[in-house]
């Protein structure tokens, strides 16, 4: 252990007599001045508000506000609880299997219409009774039948043209099998136009027969009957989607909390309008929980609907159907992670700030941690090009001057001198890390005071911790230095295993540079997740990646976007199989190589 600590004393006494520790230093402070000048963050503030500066006027509010007030509160989590229990009334019922889903293919559900499989039934059903008898069917009933099917087609290619437009519905299906579907449909009203049994006719079109037949199960496509391809059919404002056992009872039960929430919030509402020793600004805060609750039970219903059917799928997977193509599934599941751990907690999402991000503030306004984190966010880019340079100097640099040579003569094992210089470099970027920090939370703290409201944190879109911004300001730093020790990881290898001090700095400044690139360039690739410079920014998995918006680009440039498939695992199995690696082939090298 002494060994080790005369070593790693000597590494740091080496980097304070080198002139690059000051410029740096200069540089940083300079980034520091900029960070607090140029940021440009927007205040967050609520999605609701209460107006009125008297208790009768903030209860006039409550009753006939236009945006939200207590009707439209009620209204809100009333239609989802209808949503919900129409989801329920069809998976318990064994006939909806295929018919009444196809049903809405074709209509609201409320009309007569037989719907799309029985439909298709009675042409096979017509088909098959002129090839066996030759028969003429009745033209009134073929017309019956025509009408009907050019229903279905118009409402089938209704739905395809809304499906782009997410406010409309989404349908759970391959725009290739969507497609399929309008061909079959258009080719029974061709062949329908046929009067009599004109057996010729039917042998000329039997390939529409047999389409007809794969359409009605009698056949596979692909291994699987067609009308299994359309047993899922999700819309956002009337979905016909399968829920789970689980899923559907979680939901019985978030509505019961929330209304009994609701409920008592009501009863406070009403007590405190009328106590003189309850301020307005309370019955404000109890009128806000009020809308918060009926909009979370709302979201979660059709959060819930849309992922329900996706949920066991890669994104990449999912995108193939039409509503889905952008949509992040991570997202969604946070959100649905969020919502479920606030109506279960009795708790509202005002109560709390977001996790910090580089562009919107975490609370209600801009407080001293939005500048901290963002200043960060600039400033860490210089401690990683310092720390990057220091690494690929201790090694390739000291070789070519031969300082190297005469640390190798002493009683020091080879395994310790690298670890010494690789614990000396990270040292040096802890202590300008926490100096920024500092420097940053004096200038936030005078120029914007300080916000202390506890944070809500979705950790890796599954589980809900409350922290204080202190504490997850904290778990940043220490995600950030992971980041940095990833790049000196990666300088430290490229240095002794290619004995070149610039050819070190400028790989792994490129690959830092290279991975913002790709960043922007394929965000939308579900291929890039499972690269380790692309899960490199661990922090992101704390709930406040899609936070930012587009309101500074510099902010925008600094955020690390969270990638299709990318989860806290894939990301840090990948890191630390990166580092391990690099880790391994820096000291099996180092330890082997001849030092001149």
């Amino acid at each position: 252990m002494s060994k080790m600590s005369r070593l790693l004393r000597g590494e740091l006494n080496k980097i304070l007599m080198r002139p690059i520790l000051y410029v740096f230093t200069g540089i940083i402070v300079l980034a520091l001045f900029f960070s607090a000048t140029l940021m440009n963050m927007e205040n967050r503030g609520y999605q609701y508000s209460v107006d009125g500066s008297t208790k009768t006027e903030v209860m006039a509010e409550f009753v006939s506000a236009k945006t939200m007030n207590k009707t439209i509160a009620e209204n809100r989590i009333s239609s989802a609880h209808t949503q919900l229990t129409y989801y329920q009334n069809l998976n318990s019922n064994a006939e909806t299997s295929v018919s009444a889903q196809l049903k809405l293919l074709v209509g609201d559900g409320s009309t007569s219409r037989a719907g799309a499989q029985k439909l298709l039934s009675n042409y096979i059903a017509a088909i098959q009774d002129l090839q066996a008898s030759g028969q003429t069917l009745a033209t009134a009933y073929l017309k019956d039948i025509r009408t009907e099917m050019i229903e279905v087609v118009t409402e089938a290619k209704t739905i395809i043209s809304n499906a782009t437009n997410k406010e409309s519905l989404t349908v759970l299906m391959t725009k290739t099998s969507f497609e399929d579907y309008i061909t079959l449909s258009s080719n029974a009203l061709f062949y329908l136009d046929a009067k009599g049994a004109d057996l010729n006719l039917l042998t000329t079109h039997i390939k529409i027969y047999q389409d007809l037949e794969k359409a009605n199960g009698f056949g596979n496509v692909d291994g699987i009957t067609y009308f299994d391809k359309l047993k899922t059919l999700t819309y956002k404002e009337v979905e016909d989607i399968a829920l789970s056992e689980e899923t559907s009872k979680n939901l019985d039960e978030q509505y019961k909390k929330a209304t009994e929430f609701m409920a008592t919030t009501l009863e406070n509402i009403n007590k405190y309008s009328a106590d003189e020793k309850i301020t307005t600004g309370v019955l404000k805060e109890e009128i806000l929980k009020y809308y918060y609750t009926a909009e979370q039970f709302s979201l979660l219903v059709s959060d819930t609907a849309l992922f329900e059917p996706v949920k066991n799928m890669k994104d990449s997977t999912a995108h193939q159907y039409i509503g889905y193509s952008d949509i992040h599934l991570y997202e969604i599941q946070e959100k649905i992670t969020k919502n479920n751990y606030l109506i279960s907690n009795n708790l509202t999402t005002n109560q709390f700030a977001s996790v910090f991000t580089a562009t919107t503030s975490s609370g209600e306004n801009v407080g001293a941690f939005d500048l901290v984190y963002f200043g960060l966010e600039i400033c860490s880019f210089i401690i990683l090009i310092f720390c990057v340079v220091l690494a690929a100097g201790m090694i390739a640099g000291e070789q070519s001057n031969g300082t190297l040579k005469v640390l190798a003569t002493r009683p020091f094992s080879r395994n310790k001198i690298l670890t010494s210089k690789i614990l000396a470099t990270l040292i040096f970027g802890i202590i300008f890390m926490i100096f920024s920090a500092l420097v940053l939370f004096i200038t936030g703290f005078a120029i914007y005071g300080l916000d202390m409201t506890p944070i809500m944190a979705v950790f890796n879109a599954s589980s809900v911790f409350i922290a204080s911004p202190i504490v997850l300001l904290l778990i940043y730093l220490a995600l950030m230095i992971i980041k940095i020790l990833f790049f000196v990881l990666l300088a430290t290898m490229i240095s002794t295993v290619f004995r070149s001090n610039v050819g070190a700095v400028a790989v792994s400044i490129f690959v830092y540079f290279i991975t913002a690139l790709f960043s922007v360039l394929f965000v939308s690739s579900t291929w890039y997740a499972y690269l380790p410079f692309a899960g490199i920014d661990l922090f992101k998995f704390f709930g406040g990646a899609f936070g930012a918006t587009t309101a500074n680009p510099l902010a925008i440039a600094f955020s690390s976007p969270m990638f299709f498939n990318s989860n806290l695992i894939i990301s840090g199995v990948t890191v630390l199989a990166s580092m391990i690696i690099m880790t391994i082939l820096s000291y099996t090298v180092f330890k082997k190589r001849e030092i001149k």
